[in-house]
């Protein structure tokens, strides 16, 4: 598996002795980080922890409304610092859980199965696959930007090792299944007690907020930012906000009753195609506060974005009228609708439509956030389709639990910080930003 250069650079500096990793309890960290590549293959993001002691790494898929961090326990865990959530215990009560396990486990314990244990239910979303598995705590170790020194403005970069430990999932490798090769777990952001942002907010001393930048290139790095992004100045933008929605039931493939979601759900109030309203039925766009049907949320586990099948063709039907000189093409999978330009009288004076969504703003008021051509129009690289353009929006169906994702695709080379104490999502593309360059150059 490709290893982002900056891990490389690890690998070889913990031979010396001008660094090391903090083994005690620290001074408040502003900012840590994840180097984020995309998968080629399996169109994935994949970033790398350190975890255990001793530290080992850990390449995780990241799921950006999980419910937490889980991974293989089965296959060569070793740690001298595991720990398992007891039944009843406080971390146990937070997480939500409404299992426990008994007194099965072998003697002695091992990682994944001890009696008496706080158990949840990892679920796999690529696969669309649950099972149960053991909490557990365990050192964990990111990226630190050290920026004290006013005469580097980038500050430094340090491994800082959390000493409290960060809860976790572990479950049996059968949930690895349609991962990227390599991986051996995911990385759960969401916005719940045991998400990853909250549980690294607690072991660090953190702002409960982090910002995600991913690169659309799989030849370089996007990145996933915990803490204060202001305090680092290259990531010091001013972005705008839109509220952070809050879903009662939850939209995960397995959960426990009653629990609500923990995905990032915002309010999209229009869809815009070169200016003009898409007519939709606007009470898809809420979100039923009953069964959890409808509205709209962010993911990192669906490559492309998709819309309810009548939300879906009348977006389709306004593009395909705003792009009308351009000769529709037989679509490769997964793809529904693309277009043909081998012609070059069809590229002379081309202009893709520009796709606009009307957002909940903080005030009562709306806001916009216009899409870059690169963040819904797809370049198929499969066997002779170099001539085709493809909208990188699907057909949901028309039972989707959620109305509108907004996928891998449509996030890319966009700066998205999540404030979890505001309930609010800032953001600010890349691509139509002239301070910005690419996620990749921004945060390397």
């Amino acid at each position: 598996m490709k290893i982002p250069h900056l891990l490389l650079c690890f690998l070889l500096f913990i031979c010396s002795s001008n660094y090391s990793i903090a083994k005690k309890p620290h001074k408040h960290h502003p900012l840590l980080f994840l180097p984020v590549f995309k998968d080629e293959i399996t169109k994935q993001y994949v970033t790398q922890i350190y975890q255990r002691t001793p530290l080992v790494p850990v390449n995780l898929t990241v799921d950006l409304g999980g419910r937490f961090l889980w991974m293989d326990c089965e296959n060569d865990y070793i740690s001298s610092s595991y720990k398992n959530v007891p039944c009843g215990s406080r971390p146990c009560k937070l997480s939500g859980s409404q299992g426990c396990y008994g007194s099965s486990c072998p003697v002695p314990p091992m990682p994944g199965c001890n009696n008496y244990t706080c158990s949840h239910i990892p679920y796999n979303p690529i696969k669309r696959s649950s099972t149960d598995g053991e909490l557990a705590q365990d050192v964990i170790a990111l990226w630190s930007i050290n920026n004290n020194n006013n005469n580097n403005n980038n500050g430094s970069k340090i491994l800082s090792s959390s000493t409290s430990g960060v809860m976790f999932n572990c479950p049996g490798d059968f949930l690895l299944e349609k991962l990227a090769y390599g991986v051996k777990g995911m990385a759960g952001l969401g916005n719940g007690y045991t998400g990853l942002p909250s549980q690294l907010a607690t072991a660090f001393h953190l702002p409960r907020k982090f910002a995600i930048c991913l690169s659309g290139n799989t030849k370089s790095n996007g990145v996933i930012l915990f803490g204060e992004r202001r305090s680092y100045h290259a990531s010091n933008e001013v972005l705008t906000y839109t509220p952070l929605l809050k879903n009662p039931v939850s939209t995960a493939g397995a959960y426990f009753p009653g629990e609500p979601s923990v995905e990032y759900f915002i309010g999209i109030e229009k869809i815009l195609v070169n200016g003009k309203i898409v007519p939709i039925d606007n009470k898809l766009l809420a979100i039923n506060m009953t069964n959890g049907v409808g509205g709209t949320k962010i993911s990192t586990v669906v490559p492309y974005g998709t819309m309810e099948s009548s939300i879906y063709k009348a977006f389709k039907d306004a593009f395909l009228k705003a792009i009308a000189k351009v000769p529709i093409a037989k679509p490769i999978s997964p793809f529904e609708l693309c277009f043909n330009l081998s012609n070059s009288a069809t590229l002379t004076g081309l202009v893709i439509p520009q796709v606009s969504l009307v957002l909940q703003g903080e005030h009562n008021n709306s806001t916009t956030w216009d899409l870059s051509m690169n963040n819904f129009m797809a370049s198929p690289t499969i066997n002779d389709s170099s001539d085709l353009l493809c909208l990188g929006f699907l057909d949901g169906g028309e039972n989707a639990e959620t109305s509108i994702v907004l996928g891998g695709m449509q996030i890319e080379e966009n700066l998205l910080e999540f404030d979890l104490v505001k309930k609010r999502m800032g953001f600010k593309s890349v691509y139509m930003s002239p301070d910005l360059v690419s996620c990749s150059n921004k945060f390397r």
